[in-house]
């Protein structure tokens, strides 16, 4: 009963997270639009998000960054999605599934493409500023180590399924 309740309030956290990750993800595109016409729209792009150096360098180079946030964004937003999803298929009874399997290989997948993610725009981020002299932004590339802990949770699942599948077969 408390495995239960901790999972429903974790499903209410995820689905928390996931609207919060899209309205962030939409609140950073909405003002990189605006900044295409104002200039001064990069000084605060989101949140105290400063890219005005970027954007006074290069145009390019600050549509790729803004690009690179709103991909990362996005993509944390799909994994939360996915967490929401897991947590909303997910069968005490019989945890162990090839649908639960599939979403936790998915959220594994999904977390290893934002660690490279976060690797391409921190790349580029210190290539530009240590040229330039700027501030930099970065994000943290910790989740490659995530991303092998779900890997190897995924496995252990989908043993549990051939356990759980030999099983129903011996009865």
């Amino acid at each position: 009963m408390k495995t239960e309740k901790i999972l429903k309030f974790m499903h209410i956290l995820s689905w928390i997270a996931f609207i919060g990750l899209c309205i962030k993800t939409g609140a950073v595109l909405i003002s990189y639009m605006v900044s295409i016409g104002n200039p001064e729209a990069a000084k605060n792009l989101y949140l105290g998000l400063d890219l005005s150096e970027y954007y006074n360098y290069s145009f390019r180079q600050y549509t790729f960054i803004v690009s690179y946030k709103v991909a990362l964004f996005a993509t944390e937003a799909y994994i939360a999605y996915l967490v929401t999803k897991l947590l909303s298929t997910l069968n005490l009874e019989q945890p162990f599934n090839s649908k639960v399997q599939k979403l936790m290989q998915s959220i594994s997948y999904s977390i290893f493409n934002l660690w490279i993610l976060a690797l391409v725009h921190n790349a580029h981020v210190k290539f530009i500023a240590k040229k330039n002299y700027f501030s930099m932004d970065l994000f943290s590339s910790d989740f490659i180590f995530l991303a092998g802990v779900i890997f190897i949770f995924t496995q252990i699942v989908k043993r549990g399924i051939e356990i759980q599948t030999e099983n129903d077969l011996t009865i």
